[in-house]
């Protein structure tokens, strides 16, 4: 915009570029003041400046790409990346540059207490009522249940924890233990059957026009099953105030600005996408909100800061650094699919031949092809001279798989296919698989996710998919996987390593000869996720982030449950994709 307002030409890229850069700044300009040349930075833009205003200097560089200007005479700066996120690595010495030595804000100035703000936002929304918590055990909710009886007292507060049939192996009973143990007396509603066949109104113009859904477990879409899991926690909720007075009570959620930005809510922006919608914003829970019937004083908090609440409320560090599992529960790890789609049986052929030119082009970029010729146009000199690298590792094969995943790019809504990696022989390059992905994400406009799938290549093409729902068959299938999973990060002492570590089941059974052989296994995934604020992550890299030696026992062991035909490793940075695959 900047640019643009000063009369330099903006034009649309060939490719877009979602994900970290490294990119060169002129740290003599005091906005870069006390960096390195050379910094890595998020960047998510499908357009680029291609001739620079006269009254505008470059400050930053992507090859030959601008990333940040200065105007030559007036205090005006623009970034064509993200410094308020934490894959932007130095983004916060940005902003301290930019408020204290060019803004000239005095050091020292702070807010008022957030904790204190809760509190007063608390007694002011309640008033003279009671509070019904939601509890799902998890570090929001937790310390939403803290923050709640410090601010009313324990004897205004009920608090209950909804098993939705959808959570982890003895998850529900741990969960009540470990808020019990911290004074918190939580009623435990067993609702398993209610929502595996739980249906909700279709959302829009027709909305509440007797026009329903399916049951939960019968249905694909991922927005309808967060839809009908958020909408029956909330029909849920209006049941355990039976034989209360129900004008008496409010709903304490521990909704986070992530939540509600994904969402699409208009309490983040008038303008934000719908990445995916949260069980606490589903269109019922709009409702209730828009009544006075919801409060949610953490809504303006990041995972990060809600962290730090936990422990000034002196909440046990086991809580408090517990991994987040989402309020859908497993819903959104089990990737619902009946059929191939429509996409995948006419372009698979064509789109596995751009994956495959991609990871070979170090062989193929002396021959002469159409498809070639594109590439070519879309890489720049980074990308061009990283896939040459790849003749010094062992052969790379990709597959595309007919499965697709949510993601966010542009900050918007994406829902792509996912790309599988595989090697001929020799140990795992992971740091060249994973910067492999982000290019395979950028020159491939129908691929948001890439993962490395242990094993050998694929050598049958999947001709059809497992049909899969939400039901117990399924869901026991994945609680066994993800509980070996978590088990073997305990084990070898990796659960501080990373920051989130979802275990997706897919619809996917590899490895049949012949067309007749029927598809009845499901493949797993592992997403170990490295972030503080949830909003940007960074795919764990084995030998980087987390132990290799335990990523490969976790793969060896899943592989031993019954009903997995293969594990992959989900190599994606947030954005392109999302932490959840739905």
């Amino acid at each position: 915009m900047v640019c643009s307002a000063f009369g330099s030409t903006v034009d649309k890229c060939i490719a877009r570029e979602d994900g970290t850069f490294a990119i060169k700044v002129d740290n003599s300009n005091p906005l870069f003041s006390g960096m390195r040349e050379n910094q890595q930075v998020l960047i998510t833009h499908g357009y680029a400046v291609s001739t620079l205003g006269p009254e505008l200097r470059t400050i930053a560089m992507l090859d030959n790409f601008v990333q940040g200007v200065q105007h030559a005479t007036l205090p005006i700066f623009g970034l064509q990346f993200h410094p308020e996120v934490d894959l932007t690595v130095n983004g916060r010495l940005i902003f301290r540059n930019f408020c204290y030595d060019i803004c000239g804000i005095p050091i020292g100035t702070a807010v008022r207490n957030r904790q204190q703000l809760c509190i007063d936002e608390i007694k002011a929304e309640v008033g003279d009522r009671n509070v019904l918590a939601l509890l799902s055990g998890g570090v929001d909710s937790t310390v939403l249940a803290a923050l709640v009886t410090k601010a009313l007292g324990p004897e205004r507060v009920f608090a209950v924890h909804i098993d939705n049939g959808l959570m982890r192996k003895n998850e529900s009973k741990m969960v009540v233990e470990a808020l019990k143990n911290i004074g918190l007396d939580v009623k435990l509603m067993e609702c398993g059957y209610r929502f595996l066949n739980g249906t909700t109104w279709t959302p829009g113009e027709v909305y509440r026009n007797n026009n329903r859904t399916d049951c939960l477990n019968c249905v694909v879409d991922p927005e309808q099953k967060r839809t009908i899991i958020g909408d029956v926690f909330m029909q849920v909720m209006a049941e355990a105030l039976a034989g209360l007075d129900k004008d008496k009570y409010v709903l304490a959620q521990g909704t986070l600005a992530p939540d509600l930005i994904e969402s699409g809510s208009k309490l983040s922006s008038a303008m934000a996408d719908t990445i995916k919608t949260h069980h606490n914003d589903s269109p019922l829970a709009r409702e209730f909100r828009a009544a006075g019937k919801i409060i949610e004083p953490l809504k303006t908090f990041y995972k990060d800061e809600v962290r730090t609440l936990g422990r000034e409320l002196k909440l046990p560090e086991e809580l408090v650094s517990r991994h987040p599992f989402p309020g859908p529960g497993l819903g959104p790890r089990v990737l619902c699919q009946s059929e191939l789609y429509q996409w995948y049986i006419e372009n698979h052929i064509d789109c596995n031949n751009k994956l495959n030119l991609i990871c070979g082009y170090h062989r193929l970029k002396t021959t002469q092809s159409q498809m070639l010729n594109i590439l070519e146009e879309q890489m720049n000199d980074t990308t061009r001279a990283f896939l040459l690298t790849l003749q010094d590792h062992p052969k790379i094969h990709a597959t595309l798989l007919p499965v697709r995943s949510v993601g966010v790019q542009g900050d918007q809504r994406s829902y792509k296919f996912a790309a599988a990696l595989t090697i001929e022989e020799g140990s795992i390059p992971w740091k060249t698989l994973s910067y492999l992905t982000k290019v395979i994400t950028m020159l491939c406009p129908d691929v948001n996710r890439c993962c490395y799938m242990f094993g050998e290549k694929v050598e049958y093409p999947l001709r059809d998919v497992t049909p899969t729902f939400l039901t117990p068959t399924n869901l026991n299938r994945l609680r066994e996987a993800d509980a070996v999973a978590n088990e073997t990060l305990r084990k070898h002492s990796q659960m501080s390593s990373i920051a989130q570590m979802p275990v997706v089941l897919l619809p996917l059974h590899f490895d049949r000869p012949t067309r007749y052989d029927p598809s009845t296994q499901h493949s797993i995934v592992l997403r170990p996720i490295t972030t503080k604020d949830f909003m940007t992550g960074a795919a764990a890299v084995p030998g980087v982030h987390i132990s290799e030696e335990c990523v490969m026992e976790m793969a060896r062991s899943i592989a031993e449950v019954v009903g997995i035909s293969r594990v992959l490793y989900d190599l994606t940075d947030k954005p392109p994709g999302t932490i959840e695959w739905e």
